[in-house]
């Protein structure tokens, strides 16, 4: 069973900001698993002092209520895999230069606020 946030509220946060502190471009990147059970990341460009929502349909509440993390990639867009070529899902430090792994919980993203800073 899933809820629909219909809207953002103190129960419901269906975006995480995603913030670039550095000096660089990066790119913010979810590991995506595919019918073949290969993995790829999509990946979106973030400019220098720039912000970026990541927006789901459902609240994350109810996505990580079970004690699931949100698992996402700062990459270096000079180093990553090409769109939509699969992987095994143990190569994507291999296939991409990371800077950054999350592994955040319903609680840390609560605690900031749903905003994660990088660096």
């Amino acid at each position: 069973i899933s809820t629909t946030c219909k809207e953002e509220g103190e129960n419901c946060y269906s975006k995480i900001l995603i913030i670039n502190q550095s000096s660089q471009n990066i790119m913010y990147g979810w590991n995506i698993n595919d019918p073949s059970y290969k993995c790829y990341l999509s990946v979106t460009i973030i400019e220098p002092n720039k912000t970026y929502e990541y927006i789901r349909r459902n609240c994350w509440e109810s996505i990580l209520s079970s004690g699931q993390t949100a698992e996402f990639y700062i990459i270096d867009p000079n180093h990553y895999n090409p769109p939509n070529i699969s992987y095994d899902c143990d190569s994507i430090e291999i296939k991409n230069t990371n800077l950054k792994h999350y592994l955040l919980t319903l609680e840390e993203l609560k605690k900031n606020n749903f905003t994660v800073t990088y660096p």
